[in-house]
């Protein structure tokens, strides 16, 4: 079972690399809420990333680590909604159609990661040893990568 999720937190630590860091140059030259907008997925693909070292074995357990990348997750999660206004699509943005075509799902999926990113943060807070906190980790990058799927152009 162990290496089962092992196999599954890698793979989707391979997946979501590229989509978490933005490459600087797509920031450039985005403004106002497109750029805000980049910022908190910036934001948020830093948190996974510092969470996935951990999970990976890479940096030692750090409970204060989860809570706070966790918190960082679910404050952005919940900004999504007003980070996607309608029309917002111009200019530098790697957003697809879809977001707006398919409204209630998108807002529906950044819920969700809130929600997967608030049990993370309590149960980093109750003391939860690493692997069911991996297990959660697992749960909130398969939220990402969803998103990513249907709702952001590809690289």
């Amino acid at each position: 079972m162990k290496i089962n999720l092992l196999k599954k937190v890698g793979v989707l630590i391979m997946l979501l690399g590229p989509c978490s860091s933005f490459n600087l140059s797509a920031h450039d030259g985005a403004t106002g809420v497109i750029k805000q907008r980049m910022e908190a997925m910036s934001d948020m693909g830093d948190a996974m990333k510092a969470m996935a070292s951990m999970v990976k074995g890479k940096q030692a357990f750090e409970p204060a680590l989860f809570i706070q990348s966790g918190e960082t997750i679910a404050e952005h999660s919940d900004m999504m909604p007003k980070l996607f206004p309608a029309g917002s699509m111009v200019g530098k943005s790697e957003a697809l159609p879809a977001i707006w075509q398919q409204w209630d799902d998108f807002v529906s999926l950044g819920y969700r990661t809130k929600t997967d990113a608030k049990k993370l943060v309590q149960m980093a807070r109750d003391g939860t040893e690493l692997r069911p906190l991996t297990k959660q980790f697992v749960k909130l990058a398969s939220d990402c990568k969803a998103c990513h799927k249907d709702y952001r152009k590809k690289k």
